[in-house]
């Protein structure tokens, strides 16, 4: 997903480099490790997401009350919405 994203790539080369350090070995390897550092926990924070979402989700579904409460909100939302549409000035 972050392979066709520009912010990614300007985030790769401007600050990941501060934390190379020559003493250290070649910047290229360096840099490798940072970036597969960077794709585990990548890995890692969005798997997370996907699950809490998908649990979220079946939880909503077989959730009566749930449903009765997102069905009021989006009402309530769009009732607010029309309002908004009736009263605007052309």
């Amino acid at each position: 997903m972050n392979i066709t994203n520009p912010k990614v790539a300007i985030f790769f080369l401007a600050f990941l480099p501060q934390f190379a350090d020559p003493a250290l070995g070649s910047i290229t390897v360096q840099m490798m490790i940072f970036g597969g550092i960077f794709i585990v926990s990548t890995f890692l924070v969005f798997g997370a997401i996907a699950w809490s979402a998908g649990f979220l989700g079946e939880w909503l579904k077989r959730s009566a009350k749930a449903q009765v409460m997102m069905n009021r909100v989006a009402g309530t939302v769009f009732a607010g919405l029309a309002l908004r549409l009736v009263t605007a000035e052309r």
